[in-house]
């Protein structure tokens, strides 16, 4: 993205719809955390064909039963649990619509315990594919880190 800090759905599809023709012959899956999550990013991803894994706010809502919607920190996840839930409306908004949740908190290592888990929008079958996905965002922020982030950001640039 050209600038620095959130960017908003609109923007992203902008910036996107200008590097997937790229990646015509490859699988895409779009990483987002927590501020880069929209249910209309998502729709539109899916339209173009493009696998996502977006992190969902605990606050987020999904419908778990015809007008019955429940918050994602209301479900049970803690740590050392992971759950997959398919096929469920997304946010109480108008635009709201079906995608699968993957849940996952990790469990404690030698007393270490995560923050809070994870809660993941996605349009991929599987806990372990959502999961499995997700994870690599973690090594591409760590690359960013190291200097390859300037490096990534001027390949769309024109010269």
């Amino acid at each position: 993205m050209p600038k620095l800090g959130s960017s908003n759905s609109k923007e992203q599809s902008s910036h996107l719809s200008t590097i997937i023709p790229l990646f015509k012959d490859y699988k895409i899956c779009r990483l987002g955390d927590r501020d880069f999550c929209s249910v209309k990013l998502a729709k539109w991803l899916s339209g173009k064909s493009v696998y996502f894994c977006l992190r969902l706010k605990k606050n987020e809502f999904i419908e778990v039963k015809n007008k019955i919607w429940i918050e994602l920190s209301e479900l049970g996840l803690v740590p050392g649990t992971s759950f997959f839930i398919q096929g469920v409306k997304i946010t109480k908004t108008k635009g709201s619509s079906t995608f699968n949740v993957a849940c996952k908190w990790k469990r404690s290592i030698s007393g270490f315990i995560s923050k809070e888990g994870w809660f993941i929008m996605t349009n991929l079958n599987s806990l372990d594919l959502a999961i499995a996905a997700y994870k690599k965002r973690f090594g591409i922020e760590e690359a960013m880190q190291r200097g390859l982030g300037e490096a990534a950001r001027s390949w769309g640039s024109p010269p």
